[in-house]
């Protein structure tokens, strides 16, 4: 096709982080761009309005609880993931918590942006588990900085990220953007308890702005990164979509992309989408880019089957939508005997990553530790009124439990795993006709080997800290971090995408965002995704003056 026959150059499919990074790239280059996004644009002011008169704040607010529903959009055009969008069938459930806005998920995300590590990228040849990537740490590197750039993350720098107490690592050839944000008391007490029993103290890098970055303003600490920042202070993906229009990007919001299209020379021809009234509309263009996220991405390819195609699109390996990964986790709550007062600033700062990486991850997987610095109030209260507590007595026990009451959570690193999977329901459809998600998930030994390893830490933690166990839950948590259902590898026959993230099937359809992470490490994987978009973006642009 010429360009006189395209509506434009590149069309994206969905506007968070990913999409946003390609979209202002491609733009700045002087390329015409068309972004689809499934769901609405949301204002700050009317989310944190929401997230205010709900009579329920926990960290990602849950619909069933609040009654009133989220205060992200819950519509028939896109269901909310904290309803019953998402149809379960595997032994361990899949609950993750994704957006479908302008901006993406980003708006609720906890901040954490990591990079991952050299070893992260050779699991199969050094350890005999998972997949390789088929190209190393070094020469994603240059592109974290950049992605630190743009996204503005504030970290410390020559901090050890192995959790060893060490050298520096992983290697860095530029700075973080912003300095780190200052522990709080609670931060540095329990760094200074732990410590004594070898748990080396890491503060994570995060999107948060220690100075004014951007348009953004001084994290204030307000303790309600997710599920939204009331501020701005930090990143989420309207950042990138903002950049993306001002330099002539058309994004077409409540618009459901439903069906891919190729022609017989395997080329993306078109894409067709469908408003929230029903209509049906086309669009055409040289290049395309599918950034909707770990389920709703393979869901989009599966759907577009066609006489040529019957398996959908991209899919001639059978791995689109397989391979489904994430950090599956355990908790422990625990009482301390002294005030150390969580809730403090950030939602999350401290972690500790003793098992981060070493020859144990043959036998079991790695895992994070973090604290989470929130303080379920509500729940105390709840509960301290049904044991009939109540006037003086509930507020003094109340100041009580929110002082020291403490959450340690576990994140597991998790297998790519062909078995676990992402489909189109057969059988549930969602307001606009089109097929709800179906997971099926599970977990191996090697996970509960990694459980195992966890708990043992957990009691050396509470005994450190001198602490009461309240509760341990093992119920397979999920950590909300979607990976693998477009999977990258040089073998066509095995995976999705390529090096450069281009389908191996069409050469004019890439993918974008952490579904093509061959592996997860145990780290959040925001970083990575946007890592991987910049270096995707800038293959395309030689690409398209071929």
């Amino acid at each position: 096709m010429t360009d006189k026959t395209v509506d434009a150059d590149v069309i994206i499919i969905g506007s968070g982080v990913m999409g946003g990074l390609i979209a202002t790239q491609l733009a700045k280059a002087g390329k015409s761009v068309i972004i689809l996004e499934a769901g609405p644009r949301v204002k700050r002011a009317e989310i944190v309005e929401r997230f205010r008169n709900s009579p329920v704040k926990v960290s990602l607010t849950n619909m069933k609880l609040q009654g009133a529903g989220s205060p992200y959009p819950d519509l028939p055009h896109v269901p909310s993931t904290y309803g019953s969008y998402l149809q379960q069938t595997g032994p361990v459930k899949y609950p993750t918590k994704y957006l479908r806005v302008v901006g993406g998920t980003t708006w609720h995300f906890g901040s954490a942006l990591w990079r991952m590590i050299p070893n992260d990228f050779k699991l199969q040849s050094l350890y005999g588990r998972g997949r390789d990537w088929p190209f190393g740490y070094e020469e994603l590197e240059p592109w974290y900085g950049r992605a630190e750039h743009e996204l503005g993350v504030s970290g410390v720098d020559g901090q050890d990220e192995s959790g060893q107490g060490k050298r520096p690592w992983p290697p860095r050839s530029t700075p973080f953007p912003m300095k780190g944000l200052t522990p709080s008391y609670l931060f540095t007490r329990l760094a200074e308890l732990l410590q004594k029993g070898d748990f080396h103290p890491v503060y994570e890098p995060n999107g948060r702005a220690t100075r004014p970055y951007g348009d953004r303003p001084v994290c204030a600490g307000n303790n309600n990164c997710n599920p939204v920042c009331p501020i701005g202070a930090k990143y989420d993906g309207t950042v990138h979509i903002d950049q993306a229009e001002r330099l002539g990007v058309k994004l077409l919001d409540n618009s459901v992309v439903y069906k891919i299209e190729a022609n017989e020379a395997g080329e993306i021809s078109g894409v067709w989408y469908k408003k929230p009234d029903g209509s049906e509309h086309h669009l055409t263009a040289r290049y395309f880019v599918l950034a909707a996220y770990g389920i709703e991405s393979p869901k989009l390819l599966l759907m577009s089957t066609s006489e040529k195609y019957p398996n959908g699109i991209a899919n001639s390996s059978d791995q689109v939508g397989r391979n489904l990964m994430g950090h599956t986790g355990i908790s422990m709550n625990v009482m301390m005997k002294e005030d150390v007062w969580p809730g403090q600033g950030p939602t999350e700062l401290l972690v500790y990553l003793n098992n981060r990486d070493g020859e144990f991850r043959k036998d079991f997987p790695s895992y994070k530790t973090k604290v989470r610095n929130t303080v379920p109030t509500s729940d105390f209260a709840s509960a301290l009124i049904a044991k009939g507590i109540l006037g003086s007595k509930l507020d003094e026990e109340l100041r009580r439990q929110s002082a020291r009451s403490l959450n340690f959570a576990v994140d597991l690193e998790t297998l790519p795993l062909p078995e676990n999977r992402i489909v189109p329901s057969k059988t549930k459809t969602d307001g606009i006709g089109l097929p709800v998600p179906e997971i099926y998930y599970s977990v191996t030994d090697y996970w509960q080997a990694g459980k195992e390893a966890a708990l043992k830490d957990f009691d050396k933690i509470a005994s450190l800290l001198n602490a009461e166990v309240l509760k341990i839950d093992t119920s397979y948590q999920d950590r909300q971090h979607i990976m693998g259902t477009t999977i990258m590898g040089d073998d066509a026959t095995n995976s999705v995408v390529n090096s450069d993230c281009q389908t191996h099937d069409h050469p004019n359809l890439f993918i974008a965002g952490t579904s093509v992470m061959p592996s997860t490490s145990c780290m959040n994987p925001t970083l990575t995704g946007a890592a991987l978009s910049l270096r995707l973006a800038d293959h395309m642009l030689k690409v398209m003056k071929v």
